[in-house]
């Protein structure tokens, strides 16, 4: 949807804000000075050129971040995001740091990932979330491999089901009788998708990239041990004590620690976050585009 064609007013004002502010902090930067003096004769060129590709390419950049910013405001709806928000200087901050993305990287992935975050940053749900700035830059930090192992824990949407009653009659139901309820409660949704998150064990590069989201706080870590712990309750002489001791010391240099993983509750509101993971529609669409 090209961001021009009836998209929302205050989209294009950032938009426009935007441009003429990174605009601003290019040709102003302290680099074209230093080449001027340093190398006189070829700086200028240097300058000219770099100030031109870094123009052209982090504004492409920015127009396909803000064309996903503002299709996710029109999926949200206008009237339900705060545009005071996006007015305030804590979204302008936020911006920045988007920006500062931009010039680093040219995953589309990443890019959509920053506009579909700078939408929600005003939306219900987010607008009283006090870490926006640390998602945005978990945006930059994280890999395409750390995005592929996170997105396997994420929690699958939950579908609760009504069964019908079994009575002396019928005294037994078919699969089809069995239908998704209407209107099913919020709360009982989300405990089911919660409590149903996958947990992995995994090995090689995922562990490593597990390791790392851990160390971020966006999965939680679990460790099994094969430790058995010793029993004390026959010892009554100091040589058993020494053969326990001697044998538990023994299970510990042997024993097998497996690692387990599944996502926190910072990482699964991250994913939120950011638009991920994509509904089968959403993923379509994009494939179609």
């Amino acid at each position: 949807m090209p961001i021009d064609e009836e998209q929302p007013e205050f989209a294009l004002e950032i938009k426009e804000e935007a441009q003429r502010g990174l605009h601003k902090l290019v040709v102003s930067s302290q680099i074209g000075g230093l080449l001027h003096h340093a190398i006189p004769i070829i700086g200028p060129a240097v300058v000219e050129l770099m100030t031109d590709l870094a123009i052209q390419r982090t504004n492409r950049r920015m127009y396909e971040m803000f064309e996903h910013f503002t299709e996710k405001v029109v999926e949200i709806g206008e009237t339900k995001v705060d545009r005071e928000w996006f007015q305030s200087e804590e979204f302008q901050n936020l911006l920045f740091d988007a920006f500062l993305q931009l010039n680093l990287t040219h995953d589309r992935d990443k890019i959509e990932m920053l506009g579909v975050a700078l939408a929600n940053s005003g939306a219900p749900g987010f607008k009283e979330e006090d870490r926006k700035d640390l998602f945005v830059r978990f945006v930059r930090e994280i890999t395409p491999q750390h995005l592929k192992v996170l997105l396997e824990l994420a929690p699958q949407p939950a579908v609760v089901y009504d069964y019908p009653t079994i009575t002396p009659d019928t005294q037994s139901f078919q699969a089809s009788d069995i239908k998704p309820r209407e209107n099913p409660d919020e709360k009982t949704l989300e405990f089911l998708r919660w409590s149903r998150r996958p947990t992995v064990s995994p090995d090689g590069d995922d562990l490593l990239a597990l390791q790392m989201l851990h160390a971020y706080g966006l999965v939680e870590e679990g460790i099994k041990s094969s430790i058995k712990q010793p029993s004390i309750s026959h010892i009554s002489s100091e040589g058993q004590a020494r053969e326990v001791l001697r044998q538990f010391i023994k299970n510990v240099e042997n024993a097998e620690v497996e690692r387990s993983f599944r996502i926190s509750p910072l990482g699964d509101k991250f994913l939120k976050f950011v638009g991920l993971p994509k509904t089968s529609a959403e993923a379509n669409k994009q494939q179609e585009g």
